[in-house]
Protein backbone atom coordinates (compact mmCIF):
# COMPACT_ATOMS: atom_id res chain seq x y z
CA UNK A 1 0.00 0.00 0.00
CA UNK A 2 1.42 3.21 -1.25
CA UNK A 3 2.09 5.94 1.65
CA UNK A 4 -0.63 8.34 0.30
CA UNK A 5 -3.42 5.78 0.51
CA UNK A 6 -2.34 5.49 4.13
CA UNK A 7 -2.41 8.53 4.76
CA UNK A 8 -5.91 8.87 3.35
CA UNK A 9 -7.30 6.10 5.81
CA UNK A 10 -5.94 7.45 8.60
CA UNK A 11 -7.06 10.77 7.79
CA UNK A 12 -10.44 9.24 7.56
CA UNK A 13 -9.92 7.17 10.80
CA UNK A 14 -9.18 10.42 12.57
CA UNK A 15 -12.14 12.35 10.73
CA UNK A 16 -14.39 9.62 11.78
CA UNK A 17 -13.12 9.21 15.35
CA UNK A 18 -13.53 13.20 15.88
CA UNK A 19 -17.17 13.14 14.59
CA UNK A 20 -17.90 9.87 17.30
CA UNK A 21 -16.79 12.04 19.90
CA UNK A 22 -18.61 15.14 19.32
CA UNK A 23 -21.93 13.93 18.71
CA UNK A 24 -20.89 11.90 22.31
CA UNK A 25 -19.86 15.18 23.83
CA UNK A 26 -23.18 16.80 22.40
CA UNK A 27 -25.66 14.40 23.62
CA UNK A 28 -23.95 14.48 26.94
CA UNK A 29 -24.09 18.13 26.92
CA UNK A 30 -28.13 18.41 25.89
CA UNK A 31 -28.65 15.28 28.38
CA UNK A 32 -26.86 17.55 31.50
CA UNK A 33 -29.00 20.47 29.85
CA UNK A 34 -32.50 18.90 29.57
CA UNK A 35 -31.82 18.41 33.26
CA UNK A 36 -30.61 21.57 34.05
CA UNK A 37 -33.86 22.71 32.66
CA UNK A 38 -36.38 20.87 34.80
CA UNK A 39 -34.46 21.90 37.68
CA UNK A 40 -34.56 25.50 36.57
CA UNK A 41 -38.08 25.39 36.14
CA UNK A 42 -38.79 23.84 39.75
CA UNK A 43 -37.05 26.52 40.94
CA UNK A 44 -38.59 29.18 39.17
CA UNK A 45 -42.12 28.05 40.21
CA UNK A 46 -40.37 27.56 44.06
CA UNK A 47 -39.39 31.62 44.02
CA UNK A 48 -42.50 32.58 42.30
CA UNK A 49 -44.29 31.06 45.14
CA UNK A 50 -42.57 32.31 47.41
CA UNK A 51 -42.35 35.63 46.76
CA UNK A 52 -46.19 35.78 46.39
CA UNK A 53 -46.01 34.59 49.95
CA UNK A 54 -43.83 36.89 51.24
CA UNK A 55 -42.27 34.02 52.70
CA UNK A 56 -38.44 35.80 53.12
CA UNK A 57 -37.08 32.10 54.33
CA UNK A 58 -37.31 30.74 51.29
CA UNK A 59 -36.71 33.44 48.80
CA UNK A 60 -33.39 34.49 51.01
CA UNK A 61 -31.94 30.66 50.21
CA UNK A 62 -32.96 31.39 46.60
CA UNK A 63 -31.45 34.76 45.93
CA UNK A 64 -28.21 34.81 44.19
CA UNK A 65 -27.51 38.11 45.86
CA UNK A 66 -28.17 36.62 49.26
CA UNK A 67 -26.16 33.95 48.93
CA UNK A 68 -22.88 35.34 47.06
CA UNK A 69 -23.29 37.87 50.87
CA UNK A 70 -23.67 34.58 52.78
CA UNK A 71 -20.20 32.83 50.78
CA UNK A 72 -18.21 35.71 51.69
CA UNK A 73 -18.94 35.40 55.48
CA UNK A 74 -18.39 32.14 55.63
CA UNK A 75 -14.99 32.30 53.24
CA UNK A 76 -14.00 35.32 56.18
CA UNK A 77 -11.63 34.27 59.18
CA UNK A 78 -13.43 36.20 61.67
CA UNK A 79 -15.38 34.45 64.98
CA UNK A 80 -18.46 36.51 64.84
CA UNK A 81 -19.58 34.81 61.47
CA UNK A 82 -22.78 34.09 63.22
CA UNK A 83 -23.66 37.54 64.30
CA UNK A 84 -22.80 38.81 60.61
CA UNK A 85 -24.68 36.20 58.82
CA UNK A 86 -28.13 37.30 61.21
CA UNK A 87 -27.21 41.15 60.66
CA UNK A 88 -26.86 40.36 56.75
CA UNK A 89 -30.32 38.66 57.19
CA UNK A 90 -32.06 40.90 58.98
CA UNK A 91 -30.73 44.10 56.39
CA UNK A 92 -31.92 42.14 53.38
CA UNK A 93 -35.34 41.12 55.20
CA UNK A 94 -35.54 44.86 56.06
CA UNK A 95 -34.86 45.88 51.65
CA UNK A 96 -37.50 43.19 50.92
CA UNK A 97 -40.22 44.29 53.65
CA UNK A 98 -39.98 47.87 52.60
CA UNK A 99 -39.46 47.63 48.40
CA UNK A 100 -40.88 49.87 46.36
CA UNK A 101 -44.34 49.11 44.41
CA UNK A 102 -43.57 50.71 41.70
CA UNK A 103 -41.43 48.17 39.46
CA UNK A 104 -37.68 48.75 38.61
CA UNK A 105 -35.55 46.27 37.87
CA UNK A 106 -32.28 47.86 39.36
CA UNK A 107 -34.05 47.86 42.83
CA UNK A 108 -33.33 45.70 45.29
CA UNK A 109 -35.82 43.07 45.35
CA UNK A 110 -37.50 44.12 42.53
CA UNK A 111 -39.39 40.81 41.97
CA UNK A 112 -41.75 41.35 44.70
CA UNK A 113 -43.53 44.47 43.17
CA UNK A 114 -44.77 41.72 40.35
CA UNK A 115 -45.13 38.47 41.97
CA UNK A 116 -47.98 39.11 44.64
CA UNK A 117 -51.28 37.42 45.66
CA UNK A 118 -53.78 38.09 43.32
CA UNK A 119 -52.00 37.94 40.36
CA UNK A 120 -51.85 34.16 38.04
CA UNK A 121 -48.72 33.21 35.94
CA UNK A 122 -47.50 30.48 33.89
CA UNK A 123 -44.09 29.69 32.56
CA UNK A 124 -43.83 29.49 29.13
CA UNK A 125 -40.05 28.45 28.42
CA UNK A 126 -36.58 28.24 29.51
CA UNK A 127 -33.30 29.26 27.48
CA UNK A 128 -30.23 28.06 28.86
CA UNK A 129 -27.11 30.38 27.92
CA UNK A 130 -23.48 30.68 27.83
CA UNK A 131 -21.76 32.52 31.03
CA UNK A 132 -19.46 34.58 28.69
CA UNK A 133 -19.62 37.39 31.56
CA UNK A 134 -17.91 35.04 34.63
CA UNK A 135 -15.03 33.13 32.94
CA UNK A 136 -13.63 31.81 36.07
CA UNK A 137 -16.74 29.94 37.25
CA UNK A 138 -16.66 26.37 36.70
CA UNK A 139 -17.33 24.35 33.55
CA UNK A 140 -20.02 22.29 34.98
CA UNK A 141 -22.08 25.45 35.04
CA UNK A 142 -21.08 27.98 32.97
CA UNK A 143 -24.60 27.88 32.09
CA UNK A 144 -27.49 30.55 33.07
CA UNK A 145 -30.84 30.68 32.67
CA UNK A 146 -33.43 32.99 31.27
CA UNK A 147 -37.39 31.88 32.42
CA UNK A 148 -39.97 33.28 30.30
CA UNK A 149 -42.96 33.79 32.80
CA UNK A 150 -46.42 35.27 31.67
CA UNK A 151 -48.05 36.84 34.40
CA UNK A 152 -51.43 38.42 34.57
CA UNK A 153 -53.36 40.67 37.51
CA UNK A 154 -57.03 40.69 38.27
CA UNK A 155 -57.32 43.74 39.50
CA UNK A 156 -56.23 47.34 38.09
CA UNK A 157 -55.94 49.10 41.39
CA UNK A 158 -53.73 46.25 42.60
CA UNK A 159 -51.62 45.68 39.04
CA UNK A 160 -48.15 47.15 39.36
CA UNK A 161 -46.75 50.08 37.90
CA UNK A 162 -44.15 49.90 35.16
CA UNK A 163 -43.52 53.12 33.04
CA UNK A 164 -45.97 55.48 34.72
CA UNK A 165 -49.31 52.89 33.84
CA UNK A 166 -50.67 49.38 35.15
CA UNK A 167 -50.03 46.51 33.86
CA UNK A 168 -52.52 44.08 32.91
CA UNK A 169 -50.59 41.68 31.38
CA UNK A 170 -46.75 40.68 30.56
CA UNK A 171 -44.26 38.18 30.00
CA UNK A 172 -41.19 38.81 32.47
CA UNK A 173 -37.97 37.72 31.86
CA UNK A 174 -36.49 35.82 35.48
CA UNK A 175 -32.94 34.99 35.39
CA UNK A 176 -31.13 32.36 37.14
CA UNK A 177 -27.32 31.62 38.20
CA UNK A 178 -25.95 27.83 39.26
CA UNK A 179 -25.04 28.25 42.65
CA UNK A 180 -21.69 27.20 41.71
CA UNK A 181 -21.46 30.18 39.62
CA UNK A 182 -22.12 32.90 42.57
CA UNK A 183 -18.63 34.00 43.25
CA UNK A 184 -14.81 32.15 43.35
CA UNK A 185 -15.40 31.87 46.75
CA UNK A 186 -17.80 29.04 46.62
CA UNK A 187 -14.36 26.96 45.59
CA UNK A 188 -13.26 27.24 49.56
CA UNK A 189 -16.63 26.49 50.98
CA UNK A 190 -19.58 23.86 51.16
CA UNK A 191 -22.35 24.93 48.71
CA UNK A 192 -25.45 23.27 47.62
CA UNK A 193 -25.82 22.52 44.30
CA UNK A 194 -28.58 24.46 43.00
CA UNK A 195 -29.63 27.17 40.62
CA UNK A 196 -30.57 30.98 42.19
CA UNK A 197 -32.50 33.57 41.38
CA UNK A 198 -30.67 36.86 40.03
CA UNK A 199 -33.08 39.31 38.25
CA UNK A 200 -36.53 39.95 36.88
CA UNK A 201 -37.08 42.30 34.04
CA UNK A 202 -40.24 43.08 31.98
CA UNK A 203 -40.39 42.12 28.05
CA UNK A 204 -41.37 45.83 26.36
CA UNK A 205 -43.36 43.95 23.82
CA UNK A 206 -45.72 42.02 25.78
CA UNK A 207 -46.93 44.19 28.23
CA UNK A 208 -50.45 44.82 27.79
CA UNK A 209 -52.09 47.97 30.06
CA UNK A 210 -55.68 48.77 31.77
Amino acid sequence: MRFGEIMLKNRALLLLLAAVISTAVIGIYLFLVSGDKKAVMATTDKYIQAVMNRDFDAVYDLNAASRKQVAFILKGHGADKEELLKRAYNEQKALFDSAEEAFNSKAAWAEKSTLFQGMSYRILNVTMERDIDNPSAFFRKRVNAIVEVEVEYRKKEESPVYKGRSIRKAVCLIKLIHSKNITKAVRYIAIDDKWLFKGITVRDADVVYW
